[in-house]
């Protein structure tokens, strides 16, 4: 019974116990502390260099992807060593929206996503303690460059997606008939052939309404409704013409919804020809005095005069009042020119082409693309 009273150097093993559990707590805090942050820094450099190599895609040069993903991968640390990344860890791919990523080769036509692993091999500094050496740690991004469909920007135009179509394929030049209907859904040829357009492809576009036979019509933002028809909250009355003008031709601050094709959108009646006047001269960095025709300010670039569009092939007046147009695409369309009359009837100059914008992705051919990382 004495020698179990007797409790003489227990603490001194309890603490010898809790010193190895609160050394062994530490060891793995501080070491894994670290190991995270070097798997951090290895995404940044993956990230990075996977969008190195998707914008060597979208820029038609997928030879030179894989060298440029190497490339700005060095350009980043870990630990505070340079990070390199093998040519066998960037792997070339085909990306939809429903079958992710699949492996191919870079000569592949279809190749649109770029496949990064960043590899780093740290060292346990207090893991050692516990049999600890190394850990190899390892971040895999996946960037792709591929089509948008649903997107933000869009300025308060509607035009008709039959528009589009008579650039890309040339009505009859004996009867004036279209050679293609608005039944057509656009493919990756006709998406390439309208990155290729310019100047040469320009088509005017008339202000008007459907007894002037317009075809640049203006319209509420955000969508009136979505492909289900059930009425939503439209901008009303256009905002007025200052808010009107900002969102034709502004930074887009003013115009945050996101429109995409089955939505329809709201539109009026008559010309407005005024606040679209004033919107190509906020746009286009000129003033228009007098009638004529007059150019967008030559030192703008092609990008700062593309302006994203709804392009409908519906309209249905009994789903919104006074007028209701389908998306079917959100288009590009680039301005060249506002031409003034004295007849009233105005119109705009341009061609429709591609942009490389934000926005959701999709499988569907678009005028719209977007380099952005899936992994």
């Amino acid at each position: 019974m004495n020698r179990l009273k007797n409790r003489r150097g227990v603490t001194l093993v309890l603490m010898a116990f809790m010193l190895t559990v609160l050394i062994g707590s530490a060891a793995f805090a501080v070491d894994f502390g670290r190991m995270m942050l070097y798997r951090t820094e290895l995404h940044t450099a993956s990230d990075a260099a996977a969008l190195a190599g998707a914008y060597q895609i979208l820029k038609k040069d997928p030879a030179s992807a894989s060298d440029s993903a190497i490339a700005l991968a060095a350009r980043h640390t870990v630990d505070a060593g340079s990070v390199t990344l093998a040519p066998s860890d960037v792997i070339p791919g085909r990306w939809s929206v429903a079958n992710g990523f699949v492996p191919t080769v870079w000569t592949d036509p279809d190749v649109n996503a770029v496949e990064t692993t960043t590899r780093y091999t740290g060292i346990f500094t207090f893991g050692k303690l516990l049999g600890l050496t190394i850990h190899n740690v390892t971040a895999t991004s996946q960037a792709v460059m591929a089509y948008v469909g649903r997107t933000s920007c869009v300025r308060p135009v509607a035009i008709p997606y039959q528009s589009l179509l008579n650039q890309l394929y040339p009505v009859d030049p004996v009867t004036g008939n279209p050679t293609m209907d608005v039944s057509h859904d656009l493919t990756d040829a006709d998406v390439a052939n309208l990155q290729n357009a310019g100047p040469d492809k320009a088509v005017s576009l008339k202000l008007g309404s459907d007894s002037q036979q317009g075809n640049f019509y203006i319209v509420n933002l955000g969508p009136y409704s979505h492909s289900d028809q059930v009425p939503l909250s439209p901008s009303p009355n256009f905002g007025g013409q200052p808010v009107f003008v900002n969102r034709f031709g502004g930074d887009c601050s003013n115009s945050p919804w996101s429109i995409g094709p089955g939505d329809w959108l709201e539109g009026k009646t008559g010309d407005a020809d005024g606040p679209t006047q004033a919107g190509f001269e906020l746009l286009c960095n000129v003033s228009i005095t007098g009638n004529g025709t007059v150019a967008c300010d030559p030192s703008l670039s092609v990008e700062d005069r593309s302006i994203k569009v709804a392009m409908w092939a519906t309209e249905d007046d009994g789903v919104c009042t006074p007028r209701c147009f389908k998306v079917k695409y959100v288009g590009v369309f680039v301005i060249t020119a506002y031409t003034k009359s004295a007849q009233g009837d105005d119109g705009i100059s341009g061609y429709f082409s591609t942009l490389a914008s934000s926005g959701a992705f999709t499988d569907s051919p678009s005028p719209i693309r977007k380099i952005g990382l899936v992994k």
